[in-house]
């Protein structure tokens, strides 16, 4: 379990999350939507650490023994894979299983799945973008974790692999996780997420089911509900 309160990040004099707060379950998905410079990036990295939260707090929680587990416990798949593009894939498998070893099973599975047995003796830095993002699948999933954090999950994948992908996530909630993910595309929100933040200007706006938010407002898809709320509520505050 994941808690956030009033959390903040700031880049200098710019607020990039504003007093965002909400509370998402194990064994769950929750996905994090809004326009280009919404703030998705920075709350996901927040959480991870990889920037300087400016206030509010995170708490990191394992509701089986209610102790707290911390960032150790959080699998990251970043939007764009910066792996040592002088390795050869065969050689960054190694250097990841080195880091934190691997669940063989997963492992093996997800290696055969994502086709990667050809690309072995290839350098990172030769590889498609697609490939690269193969990769990222593998070094994320491949280590069991109670959260998955993902960024633009399905960014430069063809559809094959993205299904692929949308069943990994769909897979670690079965298995009781956190899968937290930001992205652009509604149809994997109501597809996927038992849960959706609607950021704007790093600010929270909504915290709703996906299938529930379209039928408060009468609306038939979330994308037309959300469109409702943007012109209805938010368009008369701006």
């Amino acid at each position: 379990m994941i808690t956030l309160k009033n959390l903040n990040v700031s880049y200098g004099k710019s607020t990039a999350v504003r007093d965002v707060s909400f509370r998402a379950e194990k064994g769950s998905i929750l996905s994090v939507i809004g326009p280009n410079g919404s703030g998705k990036s920075s709350l996901l990295k927040g959480i991870l650490g990889l920037v300087t939260v400016s206030g509010g707090s995170i708490e990191f929680q394992d509701e089986k023994d209610e102790s707290y587990f911390g960032i150790s416990r959080i699998g990251y798949m970043p939007q764009v894979p910066l792996f040592p593009k002088n390795l050869t894939v065969s050689e960054l498998i190694d250097f990841f299983g080195r880091l934190e070893p691997f669940d063989k099973d997963t492992f093996a599975h997800l290696f055969a799945t994502l086709g990667l047995k050809s690309e072995e003796n290839k350098k990172f830095g030769s590889l498609s973008g697609g490939t690269k993002q193969k990769m990222n699948i593998l070094q994320c999933f491949s280590v069991k974790k109670s959260v998955y954090i993902v960024d633009e999950p399905t960014a430069s994948l063809d559809p094959y692999v993205s299904h692929i992908l949308k069943e990994i996530l769909i897979a670690k909630k079965s298995e009781g996780s956190l899968v937290l993910f930001s992205t652009h595309i509604l149809n994997e929100v109501e597809e996927l997420s038992d849960r959706f933040l609607l950021l704007s200007e790093g600010t929270l706006l909504i915290d709703d089911s996906p299938r529930a938010f379209p039928e408060k407002r009468g609306c038939d898809t979330l994308q037309s509900s959300l469109m409702d709320f943007w012109n209805r509520e938010y368009g008369k505050k701006k």
